[in-house]
């Protein structure tokens, strides 16, 4: 197989994203328990400014969360409900979504033998992340108003099956490390995904 289709597919897959599985909130909001299983995830949830580095890398990190967990869901219904996504994130962490998304729901998609599958795919789980370190800054006039995340994203528990029952091709690394930044939205106050980065190394 080609490294070009395993990129292509890579690709397909991270941006398919990450869904995380840390421990701890599942949303944005303020909620200390853990969500119910029939319940879906939270969306967005209105937030001052923060008041210092701490609270805006925990609230980044649950936005993080939120968000990976909404692209599974979507993902996992066909794709088409990107409202949603639409709330969580923006830039090129919005594009990334909303490509993911449209592949998910007509394809083509790259199965195990590297063959393009036209036809809408199905997903099940989720990417998760663990956060190795973060920092914030401040961004539009806002005191740590950008938080950068550095994480280990985990793959393993995500799977694509193509419209014809294959399997799709996986990463071939399903722990890589990647940073994700965050950005305070003051205008809609809200946490916001904005990019994620790849940094080429497994974890």
């Amino acid at each position: 197989m080609s490294s070009t289709k395993r990129l292509a597919i890579a690709g397909i897959i991270a941006a398919a994203l990450t869904l995380t599985a840390c421990t701890g909130t599942n949303g944005q909001g303020p909620t200390n328990g853990p969500s119910e299983s029939a319940t879906p995830t939270p969306t967005a949830t209105s937030f001052d400014p923060p008041a210092d580095e701490d609270e805006a890398i925990d609230n980044a990190d649950a936005a993080v969360t939120n968000w990976l967990a909404v692209r599974g869901e979507v993902n996992a219904t066909g794709g088409t409900d990107v409202e949603r996504l639409e709330q969580l994130a923006t830039g090129r962490a919005l594009e990334i979504t909303l490509n993911d998304a449209a592949t998910v729901a007509n394809g083509p998609v790259l199965n195990e033998d590297g063959e393009q599958i036209d036809g809408p795919a199905t997903t099940e789980g989720a990417f998760t992340h663990e956060t190795l370190s973060a920092y914030a800054q401040e961004y539009e006039g806002t005191a740590n108003g950008l938080v950068t995340i550095n994480a280990c994203q985990d793959a393993s528990g995500y799977t694509i099956t193509t419209s014809d029952g294959s399997p799709a091709m996986r990463p071939e690394n399903l722990r890589a490390l990647i940073d994700y930044q965050v950005i305070y939205d003051a205008e809609r106050r809200a946490w916001l995904v904005y990019d994620v980065v790849s940094l080429n190394q497994p974890c």
